[in-house]
């Protein structure tokens, strides 16, 4: 349930998508993206717009996906997206 009041709340995503900005290092969301793991979220997607690349950190996966690739998760159900499509929209 969430709490309005509270700034972060208390439950665990079953997915999580970061978005690389000038400001990110790799190294600090690859530790961001292993702490989500770490407490149950099941799929970790950071997101390049830069590189056109997305990054997947799953319980059954972890891979790089280029600008051709397809941006979909069961989790997410009726949702793709090529990666390139989408970086073009932001």
């Amino acid at each position: 349930m969430c709490e309005a009041k509270r700034r972060v709340q208390r439950f665990v995503p079953d997915v999580a998508i970061e978005i690389v900005s000038e400001n990110d290092t790799f190294k600090k969301l690859v530790r961001k993206a292993d702490r989500y793991r770490k407490y149950g979220t099941k799929e970790v997607w950071i997101i390049d717009p830069d590189s056109r690349i997305a990054f997947l950190y799953s319980e059954a996966l972890n891979t790089i996906l280029r600008e051709n690739g397809i941006f979909q998760s069961s989790l997410i159900p009726g949702f793709s997206i090529r990666l390139s499509d989408l970086f073009d929209q932001l």
